[in-house]
């Protein structure tokens, strides 16, 4: 990957990372799938303006609207405000990484490398080994499947975001957000009280909540997914789909320095393997071309008629 592109991955980790504080700001002031309909709504309603619908079927649109609209959030924000800690819910959001894997193997047939399977082992070792260091109490089990679901809804979107090919993927996801917010506010209606419970949340939605909500619509969603589809689009899902893992690594880091929390050395090792494990799977493909190089130079070599 080119460093910008590097570079960019990172932010996008740290936006999302730090989007976790956010959402569990904004829910003191919004439902769940209220707030995630709200979110989709000042997307599509801030960038149907600037850009231009790409030409896609139809179908992609809805399919990812679904995955990465309804599905993807509507799990995530449900499982915070049932209880489950934002840190815990980034880290079991990461879990889409690994889905994201064995659905990029079986779909678009993207085959890994011995040392990209190790890779992924060693990551999944920070992420569980920080998801134990920071919440050593059982999870309860609907916020947990709930969470699982989301991440499972972010895999998906992955795929259908490769699958859409080189195209606007900044009008790709304005696009896209003309999905979720109908059956985001369904759901909110049947299951957050009904039109009643809605206005009243929006009556009382305070200046605080309005700055989560631009953030997570504006920032968290179309720049930052806007910018995670066209990495997407320009490399394998296998390279791409890790950097999310930095995502709890910048949750931890926002909790210390905004919320003040305080960490274990546990939860500083976990981290690192985190970042580890990013850094092998970013340079493994340089290091095996280099390897190659060095091999054909010395046959080259050794081919050398000798004097």
């Amino acid at each position: 990957m080119k460093t910008a592109h590097v570079l960019l991955a990172v932010l996008v980790a740290a936006i999302w990372g730090l989007s976790f504080i956010v959402v569990k700001i904004g829910l003191t002031q919004c439902p769940p799938l209220l707030l995630a309909a709200l979110r989709f709504m000042v997307v599509f309603a801030a960038g149907v303006w600037l850009f231009p619908r790409p030409t896609l079927p139809r179908r992609l649109y809805l399919r990812a609207g679904l995955c990465l609209g309804v599905i993807q959030f509507a799990g995530l924000f449900s499982a915070i405000k049932l209880g489950m800690p934002a840190g815990i819910v980034a880290v079991l959001a990461q879990v889409q990484v690994f889905i994201t894997l064995l659905l990029a193997a079986a779909l678009l047939q993207e085959n890994r490398s011995a040392t990209q399977k190790a890779v992924m082992a060693l990551a999944l070792l920070g992420v569980l080994l920080l998801g134990y260091a920071r919440y050593h109490d059982a999870l309860p089990l609907l916020p947990l499947l709930l969470a699982l679901m989301g991440a499972a809804g972010f895999a998906w979107g992955n795929i259908e975001l490769k699958r859409s090919g080189k195209v606007d993927m900044f009008g790709f996801t304005v696009w896209m957000s003309a999905v979720p917010p109908l059956p985001l506010l369904a759901l909110s209606l049947a299951l957050e009280g009904g039109p009643a419970a809605a206005w009243s949340a929006l009556a009382h939605f305070s200046w605080i909540g309005l700055l989560a909500l631009l953030f997570l619509a504006l920032i968290g969603t179309l720049f930052a997914l806007g910018s995670w589809g066209k990495l997407l689009s320009l490399y394998p899902a296998s390279l791409v789909a890790p950097f999310s893992l930095l995502s709890p690594v910048f949750g931890l880091l926002g909790g210390y320095l905004i919320l003040g929390e305080r960490y274990d050395s546990l939860s500083i090792l976990a981290s690192a393997l985190i970042v580890a494990a990013l850094a092998l799977n970013i340079y493994s493909g340089r290091l095996a071309a280099c390897k190659s190089w060095l091999q054909r130079a010395h046959l080259a070599i050794k081919e050398l008629p000798h004097r």
